[in-house]
């Protein structure tokens, strides 16, 4: 599933404006806007080139009583003078990825990742990764570590005493960062649209990564931060869900992550999207 980050600048098609006729979410000099916050349509009566914000579903954290890695942010993609035919165009906004529970004992439940936001099937972000737990072998200890599910951020990393994946999950260059890895001293952070996920620390536990700012609705907004690990970490600016027993989940429509949960984890934020043509 391919993702368009390019200018529409020398693509071959008209340089024209273009305009869509649903009723815009607000306006400011020279701009108006239209924000979707689940999915839907838009009606372009002027193809043309437009700017877009569109961000993906941000995963959920992990759920462990030993402790779990916070979930990744969805993938923060930001288009300038792209290209938009005439008609009525499908948007997708992605849902964050569900709440998990752990069950219970040694039970453990990794986080699931996010959903892909997309418009018209042509320009794609895509979900964040979930965070991740330790496991057990034959539900008795000892217990291993795994690394972060991949997404457009990258989930945070748990760590287990007996060896295993200590690393966050990857994130897309360009869409969001990596998750924070375990250490013996606690679990790893999701990744961000705007930094890494902390790496795990001491009670009261590392930070999800930082969000990034977008002011294409004519002010400045940070969205798309990573969820924090268990241990009480922190969400990541921007919507970032904060860890604990009972994780809180990560903002809706900014594609933030959940928190990591020793009972039950925090979902994901789901998606949006945001098309701005000239006036």
């Amino acid at each position: 599933m391919a993702m368009s980050t390019f200018s529409g600048s020398g693509l071959g098609v008209p340089a024209s404006t273009a305009n869509f006729t649903d009723t815009a979410t607000g306006t400011y000099t020279g701009y108006k806007y239209l924000t979707l916050t689940s999915s839907g349509t838009v009606t372009i009566d002027r193809a043309g080139t437009c700017d877009m914000l569109i961000i993906g579903g941000g995963g959920s954290g992990g759920a462990s009583g030993s402790g779990a890695g916070g979930g990744g942010a969805g993938g923060h993609l930001e288009l300038t003078g792209v290209y938009l035919p005439a008609g009525t165009l499908t948007c997708v906004v992605g849902v964050g990825g569900a709440a998990i529970s752990h069950g219970g004992g040694n039970n453990t439940s990794s986080g699931k990742n996010g959903v892909p936001s997309s418009v018209n099937g042509q320009y794609f972000s895509p979900g964040g990764g979930g965070g991740n737990t330790n496991t057990f072998t034959y539900n008795t200890t000892p217990s291993y570590a795994n690394g972060g599910n991949n997404g457009g951020s990258g989930g945070g990393a748990a760590y287990g005493a007996s060896g295993g994946v200590l690393t966050g999950g990857s994130g897309v260059s360009g869409l969001g960062f990596a998750g924070g890895n375990a250490t013996s001293a606690g679990h790893g952070g999701g990744g961000g649209a705007g930094a890494v996920g902390g790496n795990g620390v001491a009670a009261p536990g590392t930070s999800g990564g930082a969000g990034k700012s977008s002011s294409i609705t004519g002010s400045a907004v940070t969205r798309a931060g990573g969820g924090g690990p268990t241990a009480a970490g922190a969400g990541g600016s921007g919507g970032g869900g904060a860890g604990g027993s009972t994780a809180t989940a990560g903002t809706a429509n900014t594609g933030s992550g959940g928190g990591g949960g020793t009972a039950t984890s925090g979902a994901g934020g789901s998606g949006v999207i945001i098309i701005r043509v000239v006036v």
